[in-house]
């Protein structure tokens, strides 16, 4: 049978909009539905229809059948003769593009599977993912310890068109070290792993969160502040230790079996309110990657945090697989107890029944001796009666015989029944401990990923106690994670197209080629708010030319090379570590006609990650709908605005309540990296017709309520 794969668009022209976005594919993240091989998100509008993930990844490949992958490895051998040669300077800039998609069997297979859950359920499409994080794992031994898996590289994965995703990441010396080695052989622990994040709607659920920011600021994980990035995954074990100590409480009417989807909400809303996404792209800087100023670096936490919570699981299955032995042990116990119960009543019902077997006998070997004796009596010889007689007496006595052996059997009935009582008192006590084991528990996997996207604390704090009700619709944010192994390139070690090392140093490297990717944006971001991007380089060499390259990146190149661009500047008879040494500016065109020239910027980095100097900011949209109800408010329009260069932009959210499914919200827009102000007007529109307006009101908060009518 052909197997096709259908690599599904996951950004359609469409998705260039966002908030068109937002109301194509609200789907309910907390009913998610297994088919098959595929998971599936109903929609909040029709809970017919559902959405797949499509988290199937492969690397592409070019037109020529080349993977769509390279590793660019550079060193630079140490200037002094007193450093050990394995620590010279070095790294290394990987790029790949990875497909997803999902095959067609596998998807007819999960719509007959979804049949099965939903007669009337269709599949429309694949889930549009808001974002996500591209890391690079590898496992390798550490001198003097076992093998341990390792965050390499830590990127954004943008999803461009055709499902395709396509990173870059800069490789600490060590980290293009082990990459480089693993990629020798044909099954390379060289993985890649996925952390997407899916937007929709939490079902209503009869629960309240409560904060108190003071005591959750006052954390000592939280006192670095503003300038350090936080891994997700420290934040929120951050939140589970506050949660612990009674600073965030969730509080549930009801059974606990959502208490985890309630907990995930929590930690969800609060990390929205307290932190922005760092550098914009949820990925660290290649300075926090690799760490300064005696700080570990992003890498060595994420590797840190991804043993923490492997020793965890690990713990935690240990302590499992002793509960389940203990449970075994129980069980068997009563499956033993019930065994022996058997066996006795066995014997009981053997005993009774061979003694009422005998007794029959006993009755019928009477009735034989008495025909017998009658026989005597009527016989007139005497030899003949002599011997009837003596045949009466021999059935008397082997009546006699079962007579005897049946009282035997039924005391060995009664005993057997003194046994019975106490294997029943034995065996009942040892089902009721069996029953209160409870069933086995399920091991935890492994988790193959700490989370890795990372955040910076939000200039703006939060002040006082926060309290949410999530007895309606709720937005939220689904973080949905997959793992994909890189695959045998053995086959394309010696192509210097896919890998290649350069010594940055040798006279022979007569051409040095800068990668230039763009750090912040994927395709959705690029195309909604990016003119274009220009990338200059310029290279002043030792015998006095100059040298210049330029890259101009708009919306269409940005998809098309799959954000991998390169400049280029030769040698010239430079020599030394001034080879090295180049200048760079960036050019910046916005939509409505803002426009950031930025200065020149000295490096000697073999890469160029060029961050934009506007950032996306959430604003997120909260009401309570029986305040509005109270109100009679009919509709909401909130209109958002925001300052780009000197041109003033706008966006504008109509909320419509409905059962309360519409009361919660985000709007997307973009500010300067160091600024988190803008304005809103927010016009409420009532049952009888008339329009109350706040007016254009100033704010940094990162929540909205639009319940409390006031008119500016």
């Amino acid at each position: 049978m052909r197997r096709h794969t259908r690599m599904m668009v996951l950004l359609a022209a469409g998705w260039l909009c966002a908030a068109a976005a937002v109301q194509a594919q609200e789907v309910v993240i907390d009913r998610q539905v297994r088919a098959g091989e595929l998971t599936l998100f109903p929609s909040a509008a029709n809970p017919n229809q559902y959405y797949y993930v499509a988290d199937r990844a492969r690397l592409a490949t070019n037109a020529d059948g080349r993977p769509a992958f390279s590793f660019l490895r550079y060193v630079e051998p140490a200037a002094s003769a007193d450093t050990d040669a394995d620590k010279a300077a070095g790294g290394g800039i990987v790029h790949a593009v990875v497909e997803l998609g999902v095959p067609d069997d596998v998807l007819d297979d999960a719509r007959s599977e979804l049949r099965r859950v939903n007669p009337n359920g269709t599949i429309a499409g694949p889930v549009a993912f808001k974002s996500g994080t591209f890391a690079l794992i590898s496992s390798f031994a550490a001198p003097g310890s076992e093998f341990t898996d390792q965050v390499l590289g830590v990127g954004k994965a943008p999803l461009l068109e055709n499902a395709k995703a396509a990173v870059s990441l800069s490789l600490t010396r060590k980290g293009a070290e082990v990459l480089w080695e693993s990629f020798r052989s044909g099954t390379p622990d060289i993985s890649f792993s996925f952390e997407m994040d899916i937007d929709g709607f939490r079902s209503p659920m009869q629960a309240t969160i409560e904060a108190d920011f003071e005591r959750i600021y006052a954390h000592d994980n939280f006192a670095a502040g503003v300038a350090t990035p936080y891994l997700q995954g420290e934040i929120e074990a951050t939140f589970e230790d506050l949660r612990r100590n009674g600073a965030i409480k969730v509080t549930q009417v009801g059974s606990d079996e959502k208490m985890d989807a309630l907990i995930a909400t929590a930690y969800d809303r609060l990390t929205q309110l307290m932190f922005d996404r760092a550098d914009s792209s949820g990925t660290p800087t290649t300075a926090d990657l690799a760490g300064a100023g005696g700080t570990d670096g992003m890498l060595s936490k994420a590797s840190a945090l991804l043993e923490a919570r492997r020793s965890e699981t690990r713990a935690a299955n240990e302590a499992a697989r002793e509960r389940n032995a203990q449970n075994a042990g129980l069980r068997a116990a009563a499956a033993g107890t019930r065994a022996r119960l058997e066996q006795t009543q066995a014997r009981v019902e053997a005993a009774e029944s061979g003694a009422t077997a005998l007794d029959e006998r006993a009755a019928s070997a009477r009735e034989i001796a008495e025909r017998y004796r009658e026989r005597a009596q009527a016989a007139t010889d005497d030899a003949e009666r002599e011997n009837l007689q003596q045949l009466a007496q021999q059935w008397t006595q082997q009546a006699e015989r079962y007579e005897n052996t049946a009282r035997e059997r039924r005391t060995e009935a009664d005993t057997h029944r003194q046994e019975l009582a106490a294997h029943q008192a034995e065996a009942a006590e040892a089902e009721s401990r069996a029953e209160s084991a409870g069933p086995d528990e399920e091991l935890e996997e492994l988790p193959s990923l700490a989370i890795v996207a990372s955040y910076k604390m939000k200039r703006v704090r939060q002040s006082g106690k926060f309290t949410i009700d999530l007895n309606k619709y709720t937005v939220s944010t689904l973080s949905h994670r997959f793992d994909q192994n890189i695959g045998d390139l053995t086959r394309f070690v010696e192509d210097e197209r896919v890998f290649r090392t350069v010594n940055i140093a040798d006279s022979a490297f007569r051409q040095r080629e800068i990668p230039v990717f763009i750090d912040g944006l994927n395709a959705a971001d690029f195309g909604q708010y990016v003119n274009f991007v220009t990338v200059t380089l310029r290279k002043r060499h030792e015998n006095g030319t100059m040298s210049t390259d330029e890259i101009r990146i708009d919306r269409n190149n940005f998809q098309q090379a799959a954000n991998n661009f390169k400049l280029a500047y030769a040698r010239l008879g430079d020599s030394g570590a001034g080879f090295l040494e180049y200048e760079y500016r960036v050019l910046w065109n916005f939509f409505g006609g803002a426009e950031v020239d930025e200065p020149w910027r000295s490096s000697t980095r073999s890469g160029i990650s060029v961050v934009p100097p506007y950032q996306p900011r959430s604003v997120f949209l909260e009401a309570r709908p029986e305040d509005l109800a109270a109100a009679n408010v009919r509709s909401v329009d909130v209109r958002l605005y925001y300052t780009l260069g000197d041109s003033v932009q706008s966006k504008r959210l109509s909320l419509r309540p409905r059962d309360g499914q519409d009361l919660s919200a985000t709007i997307d827009f973009m500010l300067p990296a160091d600024r988190y102000d803008y304005e809103y007007e927010i016009d409420w529109r009532l049952a009888d017709g008339t329009r109350v307006s706040s007016g254009r009101v100033r704010s940094e908060d990162g929540t909205l309520y639009f319940d409390e009518i006031e008119e500016g």
